[in-house]
């Protein structure tokens, strides 16, 4: 039998870390640290397998769990409260009580290193823990350990004291009792906007620019006919099946040359939630975010990084989550927004893995979740340290890594395809398994000659990459300049122009979901014109 190895920090109140160096049949510490940095160096040189925090558990944030688990490394962690144990588990930590023994330890210790080989793990220390301790509960008093066989998960019921297998979720539990709540929600968060001629609703108060209104939901009456008439139109459009796995992740990235990433991203969420997805959209690009200007909201909150904030620290829920994004309300329907940095230095607030978990959670609550990316796909100052430096791109490349669909998309000028081509084969090179479609922006013939889409379909084929140029987006300056002057959407301004119809022609969907959706963009035309 091979004998583990453990870093250590501090100790319970029952010496059971100094019990188990006594111990060396089948664990052996090697190393009993101060603090978490000099634990983290012992990780990083290879010393150990397993990290147990006696110690400084509330300074263990998502960050290191996942600096630790690259190399290698599952962490244990002891809580002294059920607030703390929710809290380690969401970053992805393996929690025990103040109460455990040498031998439940050394259970656990076995079962974390077990749940780095479980077919669901997906970067964490171990997979994610379903079961939840009941907020007024003792955590002290739990010793579920002595029946729990390796990988069960760690928290027992209150009342009966059952030990709950990772992946069984109880009958009855809390996630499965405020699924509906959670549903309904998300679609009255503190603040929404709301356009002219949008239901006949007046505004009450709040800044405007540009013909947009920002509403902050106060009175309890409105959020509950709010609620009532989403639930309606949501029945009547025929929302996507709920229950049926997450959803789906789509990226917008294209390289340097402002070549229309969030003007895409804008209309392609919006043209998706008039269809009757659920559609969340993040700004996540961490040298211009331009979203909220884009749609005429003067939001100076950076939710995305407030949401990225409480990630890291393994506080954010889904019912946090929804509370933090904005509901854009338009005439075709309603999208949330996770805003992005209000200044390009922000840029440290996007750890990869707080994003990781954001984008996690949101795809838990919404059927489509829509990225703008940063442009930049190099892998910067992590690998030029040996400290956890943070990396400017993380944001991206964590987006870009994780993603179900990427559009690239290019200026279709000489300068702007030949970036595109470089583009495609560094994203090809990192992310090799991503499915990419290739988005021509800005097709007129001034910059290609005459009939500009078969010149670029016959330039790309001699010179460009094997995916073929999936869409072409006609250049229409001045509809764009005004959609941005008055911060609204392409659909609302000009709904037959042939830049929207293009957009709206950018389906999200699977193959096996055209048909449902085509249905529902049916149903929802229906809905709207009554």
């Amino acid at each position: 039998m091979s004998v583990i190895t453990v870093v250590a920090v501090g100790d319970t109140a029952g010496g059971v870390i100094d019990e188990l160096m006594k111990q060396h049949h089948e664990l052996r510490i090697v190393r009993r640290c101060p603090e978490l940095v000099e634990l983290l160096a012992a990780c990083q040189s290879g010393l150990a397998q397993v990290a147990v925090v006696a110690a400084f558990s509330s300074e263990l944030s998502a960050t290191l769990v996942d600096r630790l688990t690259a190399v290698g490394v599952s962490i244990v962690a002891v809580a002294l409260s059920s607030e703390e144990a929710q809290r380690l588990r969401s970053i992805g930590a393996t929690v025990v009580t103040e109460q455990v023994t040498a031998q439940e330890l050394l259970t656990v210790v076995h079962s974390a290193l077990e749940g780095r080989k479980h077919p669901g793990y997906s970067g964490f220390s171990v997979p994610a823990q379903v079961t939840a301790l009941a907020p007024q509960q003792d955590l002290g008093s739990q010793l579920p350990f002595p029946t729990a066989p390796p990988g069960a998960v760690l928290d027992a019921e209150p009342a009966s004291g059952a030990v709950h297998h990772a992946g069984e979720v109880p009958s009855g539990s809390p996630e499965n009792a405020a699924a509906e709540t959670r549903k309904v929600e998300k679609k009255s968060s503190a603040a929404k906007r709301l356009r002219p001629g949008h239901g006949g609703a007046e505004p009450r108060g709040g800044a405007t620019r540009g013909g947009a209104i920002v509403e902050q939901v106060r009175d309890a009456t409105e959020v509950k006919q709010h609620k009532l008439r989403r639930r309606k139109a949501t029945i009547v459009q025929g929302p996507p099946e709920q229950g049926s796995g997450p959803g789906a992740l789509v990226a917008v990235w294209g390289p340097i040359g402002s070549p229309g990433r969030t003007t895409i991203s804008i209309n392609l969420a919006a043209e998706q939630a008039a269809s009757g997805r659920q559609v969340m959209l993040i700004d996540a690009d961490s040298y211009g975010a331009s979203v909220a200007a884009a749609l005429g909201l003067l939001d100076e909150a950076a939710s995305f990084a407030h949401a990225c904030r409480a990630a890291d620290q393994g506080s954010l829920t889904l019912a946090d989550l929804a509370k933090t994004a904005t509901q854009v309300v338009f005439h075709g329907g309603t999208f949330s927004l996770l805003t992005g940095l209000t200044r390009a230095d922000r840029w440290p607030e996007l750890r990869a893995a707080a994003v990781a978990r954001v984008l996690r959670l949101a795809c838990e609550l919404w059927d489509l979740v829509i990225v703008d990316c940063g442009f930049s796909l190099e892998n910067d100052e992590e690998l030029s340290y040996d400290t956890v430096a943070p990396r400017r791109n993380a944001a991206t490349l964590t987006v870009l890594g994780q993603a179900d669909l990427v559009y690239a998309v290019g200026n279709s000028d000489p300068i702007g395809i030949p970036r595109l081509i470089r583009g495609l084969s560094e994203l090809a090179q990192n992310y090799p398994a991503v499915e990419v479609r290739v988005v021509a922006n800005k097709v007129r013939r001034k910059a290609v000659g005459g009939n500009p889409e078969k010149s670029l379909a016959q330039a790309w084929e001699r010179f460009g990459p094997a995916q073929s140029i999936k869409h072409f987006l006609p250049w229409d300056p001045e509809l764009t300049d005004k959609a941005l002057l008055e911060g609204r959407l392409l659909q609302e301004i000009a709904a037959e122009a042939p830049l929207r119809l293009a957009i709206a022609d950018m389906d999200c969907a699977a193959d096996q979901r055209m048909l449902k959706i085509a249905v529902a963009k049916a149903t929802a035309r229906v809905e709207y014109q009554g």
